[in-house]
Parts: structure tokens; C-alpha cells; sequence
């Protein structure tokens, strides 16, 4: 956790974490109400605590835009610890900056609270008027009060304040804009050779004999591999589960909590009698956040729900329905769709294992730098990339046309910035010896063609990069000035995080 709190993580940073700058891109739609406001503190900075529910909105909404950069590639267990860290990080450095905010001077009133809410078109109806009732529902729906809503956002705004501070007077001169231009506005094709490192595909024969010397001599070595994929090893007890809400608003009287009551029961009649529980959900639950998804909630450990929920959908089995359940929210309506009960395996029962895949993947590792090597020697001798690599009967892969954009990548390759600059420093034609290290793939390339961009298409983005340049200097800044008091405060033990009472390993 340290390791992301001390700073040089700037790259995930500026992947995954949408920047301050828009009250309700932080906080709308963040993990749903059913994240338990424990009052244990997790994170504390100075005089701010935060607890499991500050953390998990923050946290979600994270994982949401991770997925969203990621898609595919996304895998929410490979990436716990890391999303932890970050929604970590960003309320110790939301606090900072509020803090630094406060010893200036600077406040939030209610009315520039309540000129962004205003300004918000989530809480529109179909006129384009402020729906009060919306904005007010969703707010206890998920903070439990307007009080605590109201706090959430006077310490988002003093940070918010306090980074517009910091980062006045970012300049850039027009040499520098220039100069990003035409190397973004540069095009090439290229062609390339990608050889995977890891193979899955490929059977590798590892003997007996190598496996009892790597548990003789590497122990410590796959104790680690361990500890680092204990998730595939000491997995607790989950369940799926879909639900359906009825909310009851904060101070409803007995009249109106019986009227919700009663709406509850009608629709766990409805679904006892053989209602699609999805299509209600859709039709008729209160949770905005599932309400799409049929009300599925996917796996969820202990302690990540409140107490009411978590103990009865715990306590069911798979495909039956729970009688209503009464939480801060309203009456629920559980269905377990699978449950997982908890698996441990020791070091001792999967050490062969992990010797065994570790000695593979050094096998496959060593036989494609041979490969890339051989490549390598035979530039150096002169052969051009595709002529090496159809000797060594190696495919050639062929590129569309290419920019130094930001976000470019290569078809078939990924993201490359090393090899593409190298790309672009080649005469068309030339070959490069290096071997370039791209996720699991050794890769080498030939610059096949490059274009130089017109100088008035150079004039016509100026304006754009300018922004741009200007921005990450403002950016830099401000995580300058983070990196410093996050440390100051670290050393000065003022600042603390302690994630473990979430469960999650």
C-alpha cells in the first residue's frame, strides 16, 4: 500500500483516475448504497477519516473507469490491490488538498453546493427542471443523509479549490507546441515481429529432476510466488445474488413504512408465484445502480454489504428466495443465484505446481529470446527485419499507418511507445537490432515508410496542444506538491491507511 501512497504510480494516476475538475464526475454513480457505513476508519489524514463507505463510492467509481480504459482486459481480482491503493490515495490526497485549502482560508458555502446540484443534469426531469425529489432520494439512497452528502461535497470543493490554486500560471512556449505537433502529426507504417514469451498454447516438457532441485534450491522464491497469487489459493466464502428494493425514506412514518411494506410483499408474491426476478428488478426495484442489470449485484464477500443484507443472503442457497429484509434503505428482496464456499491450499499442497509452471515460464521465456536474438544478429549483419524473419521462417506483421498521438498503439502489439519512437528515428527501410520487451512479447521492428506533416495542418492543432501541454504541466505540478506533503505527513505518522478490516486479500 506504501508503495502507491509514496508516490511513483503516477502511470496508473493518469490512466485510471478521472482528475478533479467536475463535482459530479466524482461522485455520481459510485458503488450503490449496499456498502455498509462501518465506522471503523480506513484512511485518516490529519483531522479527516474516512471510512468503508467514503471508501468503496471512491473505489467503484475508479474500477468503473478502469474497465472502461482496460475493456476486456479488465480482471477485478488481478487488479484488487491495486484499485484498493488508488481509492486509497485519492481521498488521502483529496484530504491534503482540503487541508491545505482550509489553512489558507478558503470555504465552501451551501449555495455553491447547491449552484452545482442545480447546474447537474442527472437530477433534470424531461422539461429540463430540477427534479428536488430525485436529487433528494438519490442522495439518502446513498449517503444516508444530506448532512453527510453535504460534508462529502464542502471537502471535494475545498480540494478542488486548492488544486485550481496550485496549478495557475502553467505557460508554454510556442517552440515546445510546435515541436509536439509535428511529432504527433507524423505518420509511418512499420513492420514488426512480436514473439509471445509465453506461449499457452505450447506444450514444454519440465522432468522430475528439475522440478525436486527448484523445491530444494528456490524455496524462498516460490514462497513468494505464492504470497503474490494467494488469491488463487485462499479464496473466501461468496455468493451471487440479485435483489430488489423498495425504498422507505428516512422519517417515513408507520403509515408509509406499512405502504412499503406491503408494496415488498407484492412483488416477493409476484416472484414466488413465478415472476422473472430480472424483469422485475428491472420494472420495479429502487436501486438505480442494479436496477438495469436485472438487480444483479455479481460476487460479494462478507463485509461488503450492510449487516441485514449480508446475513440473510449469506444464509440462503442458490435459486431461493429470502423473505423481506429490512436494512437503512427499505425492504429488500434476495435471490442467490450461486454461492462459492471458501477454498484454502497451503504452500505445501501447490509448491510442485508453482515450480512447475515457474520452470515453464523460464523455458518459454529463454526460447523466445533465443529466437529474438537470432533475429537481432542477423540486422546487425545487414539482412533487413522481414528478410531475418522469413529466413527463420518467423511471421511479419505490417502496421496501418501510425502517429505519436497520445493513446496510439500498435495493431497486434499494444501499446509500444518505446518501439514506435524508436520507429520514428529510423531512415525508411532500416531495421532496428534492438529487442524491445512488450507485455509477455519480445518484438523487433523495420521502418517501412514516414510521413511528415503539411504545415498547415500543424497551425490548425496548435491551439488544441497548447491546452493540452498546459494541463499536464498544471497536473505535474499539483502531484508535485502531493508527493511532498503525502510524505511529510507519512513521516510525520499523521497519516495512516489500514484497508485490512475490509476482508479483501
Amino acid at each position: 500500500m506504501l508503495r502507491i501512497l509514496r508516490g511513483g504510480q503516477r502511470w496508473l494516476t493518469a490512466l485510471f483516475i478521472v482528475a478533479i475538475g467536475g463535482v459530479f464526475v466524482f461522485f455520481l454513480g459510485l458503488g450503490g448504497p449496499l456498502s455498509g457505513r462501518s465506522e471503523k476508519t480506513l484512511v485518516e489524514v490529519g483531522p479527516y477519516r474516512f471510512g468503508a463507505a467514503e471508501f468503496e463510492r471512491v473505489r467503484s467509481r475508479i474500477a468503473t473507469a478502469v474497465q472502461g480504459q482496460m475493456g476486456e482486459g479488465y480482471n477485478e481480482r488481478e487488479l484488487a490491490e491495486t484499485l484498493d491503493g488508488l481509492a486509497a490515495r485519492e481521498l488521502v490526497d483529496t484530504a491534503l488538498l482540503a487541508l491545505a485549502a482550509e489553512d489558507l482560508g478558503l470555504t465552501v458555502t451551501k449555495k455553491e453546493i447547491e449552484q452545482n446540484i442545480l447546474l447537474e443534469p442527472y437530477f433534470r426531469d424531461e422539461s429540463g427542471r430540477f427534479d428536488r425529489a430525485a436529487f433528494e432520494g438519490w442522495v439518502d439512497y446513498a449517503y444516508g443523509s444530506q448532512r453527510s452528502f453535504l460534508q462529502d461535497r464542502r471537502l471535494f470543493l475545498l480540494a478542488y479549490k486548492m488544486r485550481t490554486l496550485l496549478t495557475r500560471g502553467a505557460h508554454v512556449s510556442d517552440g515546445e507546441v510546435r515541436e509536439l505537433v509535428r511529432s504527433e502529426l507524423e505518420e509511418m507504417r512499420i513492420a514488426f515481429v512480436a514473439i509471445d514469451g509465453t506461449a499457452p498454447g505450447e506444450e514444454i516438457e519440465i522432468d522430475a529432476a528439475a522440478i525436486e532441485h527448484a523445491l530444494a534450491t528456490r524455496s524462498a522464491e516460490l514462497e513468494e510466488r505464492y504470497a503474490e497469487q494467494r488469491e488463487r489459493y485462499d479464496v473466501p466464502e461468496q455468493v451471487r445474488a440479485r435483489h430488489i428494493l423498495v425504498r422507505v425514506e428516512r422519517g417515513a412514518d408507520e403509515a408509509q413504512l406499512e405502504a412499503r411494506r406491503a408494496l415488498a410483499q407484492e412483488l416477493r408474491d409476484q416472484l414466488a408465484a413465478g415472476a422473472d426476478f430480472a424483469e422485475l428488478a428491472r420494472a420495479r426495484s429502487d436501486d438505480l445502480g442494479t436496477r438495469d442489470s436485472g438487480g444483479d449485484l455479481g460476487f460479494f464477500r462478507r463485509g461488503q454489504m450492510v449487516q441485514q443484507f449480508e446475513a440473510a443472503a449469506f444464509a440462503l442457497e442458490p435459486g431461493q428466495l429470502s423473505e423481506l429484509v429490512r436494512s437503512d434503505f427499505g425492504f429488500h428482496i434476495i435471490r442467490v443465484e450461486e454461492h462459492r464456499a471458501a477454498v484454502l491450499r497451503t504452500f505445501e499442497e501447490v509448491r510442485e505446481e508453482l515450480a512447475r509452471e515457474l520452470l515453464r515460464e523460464e523455458a518459454l521465456r529463454a526460447r523466445a529470446r533465443e529466437r529474438a536474438e537470432r533475429l537481432a544478429s542477423a540486422i546487425l549483419e545487414g539482412a533487413s527485419l522481414e528478410t531475418a524473419a522469413a529466413a527463420a521462417q518467423i511471421p511479419v506483421q505490417r502496421s496501418g499507418t501510425l502517429t505519436r498521438r497520445p493513446g496510439s498503439v500498435v495493431p497486434g502489439l499494444g501499446p509500444a511507445p518505446e518501439l514506435m519512437a524508436t520507429a520514428f528515428a529510423l531512415a525508411p527501410g532500416e531495421s532496428s537490432p534492438r529487442i524491445f520487451e512488450v507485455g509477455n512479447k519480445l518484438a523487433l521492428v523495420q521502418l517501412l515508410e514516414r510521413k511528415e506533416p503539411q504545415a498547415d495542418a500543424i497551425e490548425a492543432r496548435m491551439a488544441e496542444v497548447r491546452e493540452r501541454l498546459e494541463n499536464a504541466k498544471r497536473t505535474l505540478r499539483a502531484d508535485d506538491w502531493l508527493d511532498e506533503r503525502r510524505e511529510a505527513l507519512l513521516d510525520a505518522k499523521r497519516l495512516a491507511v489500514n484497508l485490512e478490516s475490509l476482508g479483501r486479500r
